[in-house]
């Protein structure tokens, strides 16, 4: 019981990545893809033949809509990668002013509320993004009964529903996600029918094959589905490489998903990527930085993470990233400065309790037992994290034996 307890603690501070940095916060069987190697001209150049880039004629053709309503969608979503929120706002309110009743604008606000809180990973925006998330969907059924853009319409909705489906993921809602993406799969088959070309289509189907396998294969109580990760990751990889609007959306899912089946050297690969296109971005910076981390290139991982500090000095969660970083380096009171911090913030308890647990390996490390184990025990009051309580139980019993043999 011993050896199997040590072997447990041991594993969980090795170099891997570990199931708290995972999407899921589970293992599942490695898949071995393919070294993936495409460039960033090879995924985001575009020739012009017109005033727009070729995607956007493509588009038009596909969802037989102008130029100019494919142009104005194609700026909210470039603006989402952007991270420019003033020129944003003024592209949502300029495609509100165009085109008032397509629903685009008022999915574009719900959108940003998303990116916002996934910059900090917390719920913050919760409020607001549900009142929009619903307008839209609202929005979107009453565009859907005046003809035309209806593959557009059923694609944006399923997207939505798509979205809100990964937002229900990582409040550990598990039934709502699978039923919610289910729902988006559905909705975005139906502007497959109608715009087979249109290959934005099959980074939801990509996403809902990979994700649903995943927790599936992981999650108790959830209906069991075949493996169909590789068939997720072969559609992500097409609408990175030929979709309108979703190439970096494309490339942003690939890395998490890299993350997730230990793919070190493609996700690094695939967040460079997208850091080059878009400098600002600070999802995609601290996915990076994580990537680097688990890969063993501290330096990168240092620069990727201040560089979010540069761009947002509120961000709080870059400080979580930090703090483990620099428990890898063994710089202790670094460490223990940014969980301080960290912990200073208003959290979710899942990261309260993540922080608290990692405070207490910092302090095992030094063999501060006593606040070890305070820092383990709170990790497990706020979170019911079990490897706090496996090393309460490890600590206590290393604490008696040394005190018997003090006393012997």
């Amino acid at each position: 019981m011993m050896l199997w307890m040590w072997l447990s603690i041991a594993q969980a501070e090795d170099g891997n990545v570990e199931l708290s940095d995972t999407v899921s916060g589970k293992e599942a069987p490695a898949l071995n893809v393919e070294d993936i190697t495409l460039s960033t001209e090879e995924i985001f150049s575009d020739k012009y033949s017109g005033k727009y880039p070729q995607r956007i004629y493509d588009g038009a053709k596909w969802l037989k809509m102008t130029p100019e309503f494919v142009w104005g969608c194609w700026t909210i979503m470039e603006g989402l990668y952007i991270r420019d929120w003033k020129k944003l706002d003024k592209d949502i309110e300029k495609m509100r002013s165009y085109y008032p009743n397509s629903g685009v604008s008022t999915a574009g606000e719900a959108l940003r509320y998303q990116v916002m809180m996934l910059e900090n990973f917390d719920f913050r925006y919760e409020k607001e993004y549900d009142q929009k998330y619903k307008q839209a969907i609202q929005e979107l059924t009453q565009a859907q009964m005046i003809s035309g853009n209806d593959a557009w319409e059923y694609f944006l909705m399923g997207a939505m529903m798509g979205v809100d489906g990964i937002h229900a993921m990582r409040k550990e809602e598990w039934m709502r996600a699978i039923t919610r993406g289910y729902n988006g799969v559905v909705t975005i088959a139906k502007a497959r029918e109608l715009a087979p070309a249109f290959v934005d289509a099959e980074l939801g189907d990509g996403l809902w094959y990979y994700w649903r396998s995943l927790i599936a294969m992981n999650i108790p109580g959830i209906p069991k589905y075949a493996d169909q990760r590789k068939e997720g990751i072969r559609m992500m990889l097409n609408a990175e490489q030929n979709s309108v609007f979703l190439r970096p959306a494309a490339a942003h899912a690939l890395t998490y998903t890299w993350i997730e089946e230990g793919e070190k050297k493609n996700a690094i690969h695939t967040a460079e990527t997208l850091r080059k296109m878009y400098p600002n971005n600070i999802i995609n910076l601290q996915v990076l930085g994580r990537a680097y981390m688990y890969n063993r290139q501290y330096k990168d991982a240092e620069k990727a993470f201040l560089r979010v500090l540069e761009i947002d000095t509120d961000n709080q969660r870059v400080h979580y990233y930090l703090a483990r970083l620099y428990m890898r380096q063994k710089r202790y009171d670094d460490a223990e400065q940014k969980l301080i911090k960290y912990l200073s913030f208003s959290l979710m308890k899942t990261h309260e309790g993540y922080a608290h647990y990692f405070l207490g390996r910092l302090q095992q490390r030094q063999k501060k037992w006593d606040e070890a184990m305070s820092s383990f025990e709170k990790a497990y009051k706020v979170a019911g994290i079990k490897n706090a309580k496996r090393r309460i139980d490890y600590l206590q019993k290393k604490k008696n034996k040394e005190q018997k043999k003090t006393n012997d």
